[in-house]
């Protein structure tokens, strides 16, 4: 039995994988400084964050994950909307023409999204306005002082223009906090898959073992009996 209980012991730490942290690579052919007229310029900045990314740029899921995503500002004359497509899809719409909310952030959700590009699953769009996703004009990323382009990120920011032809083009008509955490599951690998049969075949043999062992001594145990009610 001890064997048996080592065997099992064994085989779960196999199975019990630890997941790799998650956090979205970002990538972008080039930046611009946060525009002097963002009307969250002091605020972004003192996140230390100092440029923007948007036409061309990339965020792509290194695992799947669960990202939580908080509304920081808005400042538009339309109704932005922020959606995505997950699991739960979130939807979150502001009818505000400015609002702070950095010291208090309105939380929107959390979700699933499985690993690779980001675009296409986080969108904005506007009554009167254009909509954007991932790479597209109106979608801004949020850089942090001394990111390259590649780095990866477990808190990023994204921000919406919603009239990215026009001359403002400062990201500020809607900015979302985004936080990725791992996804605390464990999924084998083939490798890990063999051992699993292996160590069950293994556990299967110590049991057949433990049970002829056991009926084995229970006949000699009977036959002991016999034999000494015989003398009897």
């Amino acid at each position: 039995m001890n064997r048996l209980m080592t065997a099992l012991a064994g085989l779960a730490a196999v199975t019990m994988a630890t997941p790799a942290a998650a956090s979205v690579q970002v990538t972008f052919p080039g930046t611009v400084p946060l525009p002097a007229n963002n009307d969250f310029k002091t605020q972004l900045a003192g996140l230390g964050l100092v440029g923007i990314a948007s036409t061309g740029a990339s965020l792509i899921l290194n695992s799947d994950a669960m990202i939580t995503f908080e509304l920081l500002g808005t400042e538009s004359g339309f109704s932005d909307r922020f959606t995505t497509i997950s699991v739960p899809g979130l939807s979150y719409t502001e009818n505000t023409s400015f609002q702070n909310d950095f010291n208090s952030p309105i939380a929107i959700g959390s979700a699933f999204f499985s690993a690779g590009s980001l675009s296409g699953r986080l969108n904005f769009s506007a009554v009167g306005g254009l909509p954007a996703t991932v790479g597209q004009t109106g979608f801004g990323i949020y850089v942090p002082q001394g990111l390259a382009s590649g780095g990866t990120l477990n808190t990023f920011y994204i921000a919406y223009d919603d009239q990215p032809t026009n001359p403002d083009r400062d990201y500020d008509d809607m900015i979302i906090r985004a936080v990725v955490r791992s996804v605390d599951r464990a999924v084998p690998e083939p490798a890990t898959w063999a051992m699993m049969l292996v160590g069950f075949a293994g556990i299967g043999m110590a049991v057949r073992r433990d049970r002829q062992k056991s009926s084995f001594l229970k006949s000699l145990e009977q036959g002991r009996e016999v034999a000494l009610d015989a003398r009897r």
